[in-house]
């Protein structure tokens, strides 16, 4: 057993039995909100699905503190028995020690970036299209921008259940982006396998446009879909990041939003290092030496300022008021040469 795959080890466990712990006390709380209501319309089933559809939301959360939390404690156990010790007395440097980690960082950085990128967006979407009940609010009187198919659907204004939209206008295309024919409807009332349109007027190009008292209009799209879309959700699939910033589809966030998300993508992979080097400052928390238990307290509370930092520069971003590159890399940057030198200076 190479000495990389042995500290990984040790600090893996316990990340996730910290992740494990975390996750299971998050959902409990969630549910204790909302288990009634669930249980009242869908049944256990239902209350079974909602948990599986939060885990990954809820991980999405937590992982960064978590992997914080389980490295510091790994690292506290192995000055714990004196290993660390060792380890510096055979050359191994606390900085050298954390390197040997790198591939354990990458790991996590790699499971992150999924949960991101797609697990999180698609249980983010299913969610609210299994349980549109508890995401019902006020009448949604923004406009919406959505597309299915071979069309892009503008949505003026839109009921709480979403099951009611008014003011409607669909663009249908053809799979070079041509534009067959557009269609502007009053009011769209759901009927269970399309939407029903009143008040219709239909164009083609170059033909005079057409007024038709109703007509059914057949679409994938659900008051879930709806809801979801009128939520603006924070979590966007890295497929869909791509197509908005290309131009392909329509998007319902700011241009700085799409592209924060696209270079938070790329920023994520040096996070778990990030909360490493932090956590190895535990490493110092048995030494007699001096300083102690606050050595301990000083890196939980650097990967935690990490976390804030980084959040308030990302929203900094998503809103325009900051480079987007910038509120992407600058905080885990600032904080990678913190850590490194706050390490450096406690050996030494």
């Amino acid at each position: 057993m190479t000495m990389a795959l042995y500290l990984s080890r040790q600090l893996g466990a316990r990340i996730v039995a910290v992740l494990l712990g975390l996750l299971a006390l998050a959902i409990s709380f969630d549910l204790l909100e909302n288990a009634t209501d669930i249980i009242d319309e869908h049944g256990v089933r239902g209350l079974l699905e909602y948990a599986a559809l939060r885990t990954p939301l809820i991980l999405l959360t937590i992982m960064p503190l978590c992997v914080l939390v389980g490295a510091a404690l790994g690292f506290l156990a192995l000055a714990a028995r004196s290993e660390m010790v060792m380890l510096r007395a055979a050359g191994y440097n606390t900085l050298r020690v954390v390197l040997l980690l790198v591939p354990l960082a990458v790991i996590i950085g790699l499971a992150q970036s999924q949960l991101a990128a797609r697990v999180g967006p698609a249980a983010e979407r299913m969610l609210v299209e299994r349980f549109p009940g508890l995401f019902e609010t006020k009448a949604i009187e923004r406009e919406l921008w959505l597309r299915d198919w071979q069309a892009v659907i503008r949505v003026g204004r839109a009921e709480a259940n979403g099951a009611v939209l008014g003011d409607v206008t669909i663009f249908e295309t053809a799979d070079q982006g041509t534009l067959l024919r557009r269609i502007d409807a009053a009011v769209a009332r759901y009927a269970g396998d399309g939407w029903d349109l009143t008040g219709v007027t239909t164009q083609h190009p170059n033909q005079a446009p057409i007024e038709v008292t109703q007509m059914r209009w057949r679409t994938r799209l659900n008051p879930g879909s709806i809801l979801a879309a009128a939520r603006r959700p924070e979590l966007v699939d890295a497929a869909e990041v791509r197509d908005v910033l290309s131009g392909a589809v329509p998007g319902a966030r700011s241009t700085a939003f799409y592209s924060i998300q696209l270079w938070r993508g790329y920023s994520a992979f040096v996070v778990p290092l990030i909360m490493f080097l932090f956590g190895a400052m535990a490493s110092f928390g048995l030494s007699r030496s001096g300083g102690g238990i606050g050595y301990v307290a000083i890196g939980l509370f650097g990967g935690a300022l990490f976390v804030l930092v980084d959040g308030v520069f990302s929203s900094l971003g998503e809103a325009g008021a900051m480079n987007v590159i910038l509120a992407a890399f600058l905080a885990p940057a600032l904080f990678l040469i913190a850590g490194i030198w706050s390490i450096v200076v406690i050996e030494e």
